[in-house]
C-alpha cells in the first residue's frame, strides 16, 4: 500500500514512540562519552558523485568546462526530438548532462568514453568536436529545411513534435503561415502571440522579481504562506525558460483556501495576462499554468506555473519541481 507524505508523517510518529524504549536501552556510557557522536560522514565516494545525476549538488552553478561540446550535441538532441526520435533525443540529453558536469575539459575519445552515459559512437562525435570545433552530423541533421521548421513550430506553447510535424505536412513553413492559415487551439494562439518572449531566456534577477511579486500577493491573502521558485532557478542556473512557484503554509490547512484567491488577485493587478490551464488537480496539489508580466515599461511576457501543495508534501514537491528532468527520471 502506498501512503502520501501526510499519512507517512503520522506513521513515523507512531513508530518513533514504539522504538523509544529500545533506543534508550541500547545507549551506553561509551556512546555518550565518545568524541563527536554525530560525525560528518561522506556517504558517497567521489567516483559515484561524478557518475550519477542524483548525487551531484545543484545549489551552486557548476562550471561547464565542455560547453563547446554540449552546444553541438544540444543541436542534435533538439533535432531528434522534433523528428519524434524520442529515445535517441533522451540518450543525447543524458550524455549532455554527464559531459556538462564533467570536472575538467575533455581532450580525447578515451576520456569521453570513460564518462558514464557516453558510448562509443558518441565518444567519436566528442572527439570530432574536440579536434575540429564542429560536428558534421549537425549540418546533416539540423540544417535542412524540415528540421529547422519543426524546431520553430515546437517553440509554440502547446505544440509538440506530432503537432509540429502535422503543420509541416500541411505545407506550413513559417509562423506567419500558422497565424493566417493554421487551425490553432486557444493554447497555441496564446503561445504564438507571445512567441518571442516565451522563447527568450529569463535572467535570474527577473525570476527573483516574479517570486517577490507572487509572495507579496500571497501574504496579502494569508500571512505565513511560503512562496518559493523551483526549477532551474533553484538549481542555480543563470537563466530560466519559465518560472515554477511553489506555495504552501506551515499550519497544514491554510493552503486549501488560497489557490483561487491568489490567482484572482494576480489577475486583478494585471500580473497574470493569459490563462493556459486554470486548474490541474494532482492528489492534494493544485496547479495553474499561465502567462505573466511584471509591471513597468519594456517587461516581457513570461510563462508561469503556480503550484499549491500541503505542507507535509512540500519537501518532495520542491525536489520534484526543482528537477532536473534527468534527476527525476
Amino acid at each position: 500500500m502506498l501512503y502520501s507524505p501526510c499519512k507517512l508523517r503520522h506513521l513515523q510518529k507512531d513508530t518513533d514512540e514504539k522504538n523509544t524504549s529500545r533506543e534508550d536501552d541500547d545507549t551506553s556510557a561509551e556512546d555518550n562519552t565518545r568524541e563527536g557522536s554525530f560525525k560528518k560522514r561522506k556517504f558517497l565516494p567521489k567516483e559515484l558523485k561524478e557518475k550519477f545525476a542524483c548525487a551531484r549538488p545543484s545549489g551552486k552553478q557548476v562550471k561547464d568546462f565542455n560547453h563547446h561540446i554540449t552546444a553541438e550535441l544540444e543541436k542534435l538532441a533538439a533535432a531528434y526530438k522534433s523528428k519524434k526520435d524520442t529515445w535517441r533525443a533522451l540518450g543525447y540529453q543524458k550524455a549532455i548532462s554527464a559531459i556538462r558536469n564533467y570536472p575538467r575539459p575533455i581532450t580525447s575519445r578515451e576520456e569521453a568514453l570513460s564518462i558514464r552515459g557516453v558510448g562509443g559512437r558518441l565518444a567519436d562525435k566528442v572527439a570530432e568536436i574536440v579536434e575540429s570545433g564542429k560536428l558534421r552530423k549537425v549540418a546533416e541533421v539540423c540544417e535542412d529545411e524540415e528540421a529547422q521548421t519543426l524546431q520553430r513550430f515546437m517553440g509554440v506553447w502547446g505544440a509538440g513534435p506530432t503537432t509540429a510535424h502535422g503543420w509541416y505536412i500541411q505545407g506550413y513553413r513559417t509562423l506567419e503561415d500558422l497565424r493566417e492559415k493554421g487551425n490553432l487551439t486557444r493554447h497555441q494562439q496564446i503561445g504564438l502571440k507571445y512567441y518571442d518572449d516565451i522563447n527568450s531566456r529569463i535572467p535570474r534577477e527577473e525570476v527573483a522579481e516574479i517570486e517577490n511579486y507572487v509572495r507579496s500577493a500571497a501574504h496579502g491573502i494569508k500571512k505565513g504562506l511560503i512562496v518559493m521558485v523551483c526549477g532551474s532557478y533553484r538549481r542555480g542556473r543563470a537563466t530560466c525558460g519559465d518560472v515554477d512557484v511553489l506555495v504552501t503554509h506551515p499550519d497544514g490547512q491554510s493552503h486549501e483556501t488560497v489557490f483561487q484567491p491568489l490567482l484572482n488577485k494576480l489577475r486583478e493587478t494585471g500580473f497574470l495576462t493569459d490563462d493556459l490551464v486554470t486548474q490541474e488537480d494532482n492528489g492534494n496539489q493544485k496547479k495553474y499554468l499561465g502567462v505573466c508580466k511584471l509591471p513597468g515599461e519594456g517587461q516581457k511576457y513570461r510563462r508561469l506555473d503556480v503550484i499549491v501543495v500541503p505542507y507535509c508534501e512540500f519537501a518532495p514537491a520542491a525536489m520534484y519541481f526543482t528537477g532536473s528532468a534527468h534527476f527525476n527520471r
